[in-house]
């Protein structure tokens, strides 16, 4: 009985940097040495059991924390209404109830959460700290594909979801794994993470285009950062996915620009759910600019990194091309020299000659 040869694992490129850091670190650890313990973020509980410089209020400024006031379902007389925090503290101490609400931890899924905390505190400084919100969520696995054709031209891939009422173009992705949803901690190792971005990339483009459209030739890890710090929690993986092009194209659903034009006009709901758009990167920097699109521009941020060292990489070759040039221009030149002094009339002869 035949056995199907074993598929080879997936492996994972690491890019490194190109050229010069842009940051020096003795700069970061210096402003970080001089602001410890001045710009502390705590807890909304925490800031006002422990810290107690500001309480909740509506003033804002140095007055009190007020940035950051939620909303409320309730059900009240048999109608169901949206109530601000200050109604429903109201409606507390007037039904005679001694809780005092100061904050919400609002958990939407397994993946995320809400939570307010306060910036900025000094605890030398009681007016010091300002409300903010905070989301903290499931690390992301967030995939650029792309692909070289033969010709040189390089296309970038984007799908379409349909959210607000029209079509939203956004990043594949995918959430990372359940260990690192749990703890928060560095994700799998990247070096074994190659089945589950593939994993994922079929999911996203569709489980009915096969794996014979995921032709995948490289996939390289770009790195782990955050959007902000101030707002979201988690840091997301990057990897760019090269495909081969001509075999990815043949996906019915892969959309021309006109096609994906024409269906969103029409608002054809199904015709924009889940496609994907092909971009060359004229098309991707106009994607980039134009104001008429919704997208998620820090989920980009892979697609970017792979543009860019894919542009780097040319400019690198052109240089290259122009320093060998320049080599073969100076040895010419040297030539010459050298035969001038050796045989002037042959030399002068190539002079005449090259004028003609």
């Amino acid at each position: 009985m035949e056995t199907k040869a074993e598929t080879a694992p997936i492996t994972i490129e690491r890019k490194k940097p190109l050229g010069q850091k842009t940051i020096n670190q003795a700069d970061l650890d210096r402003v970080d040495a001089m602001m410890e313990g001045k710009q502390s973020v705590v807890g909304l509980a925490e800031y006002l059991k422990d810290v107690a410089g500001k309480h909740r209020g509506t003033e804002g400024g140095k007055a009190d924390l007020n940035s950051h006031f939620e909303e409320f379902v309730v059900r009240e007389e048999g109608d169901i209404k949206v109530v601000s925090l200050e109604d429903l503290q109201g409606k507390l101490a007037n039904a005679g109830v001694g809780v005092e609400i100061l904050g919400v931890e609002s958990i939407g899924n397994a993946n995320q959460k809400v939570s307010a905390v306060v910036q900025g505190v000094d605890r030398n400084n009681p007016q010091s700290g300002y409300e903010r919100p905070v989301v903290a969520e499931g690390a992301h696995m967030i995939m650029a594909p792309y692909a070289v054709e033969a010709n040189g031209q390089m296309h970038v891939f984007r799908t379409i979801q349909y959210r607000t009422g029209e079509a939203v173009v956004d990043t594949p992705r995918g959430f990372a794994d359940s260990q690192s949803l749990e703890s928060g901690k560095q994700m799998y190792e990247v070096e074994g993470s190659g089945e589950r971005v593939k994993a994922n990339l079929t999911r996203v483009i569709g489980e009915e285009a096969g794996e014979k459209l995921l032709n995948i030739k490289r996939i390289v890890y770009l790195g782990a950062p955050r959007v902000n710090s101030s707002f979201v929690t988690s840091k997301s993986a990057l990897f760019g996915v090269e495909v081969d092009y001509d075999t990815f194209v043949q996906s019915n659903k892969v959309l021309t620009d006109e096609e994906f034009v024409r269906r969103r006009e029409q608002l054809e709901h199904e015709g924009l759910m889940g496609v994907v758009i092909d971009m060359n990167l004229d098309q991707y920097v106009n994607y980039k600019r134009d104001s008429g699109i919704n997208r998620d521009i820090a989920a980009d941020s892979a697609t970017d990194i792979v543009v860019m060292d894919f542009l780097a990489d040319k400019l690198g070759q052109v240089q290259a091309k122009l320093e060998k040039k320049d080599e073969g221009r100076k040895s010419f030149v040297n030539l010459l020299k050298k035969m001038k002094e050796k045989d002037p009339e042959e030399y002068r002869k190539m002079l005449e000659k090259s004028k003609n």
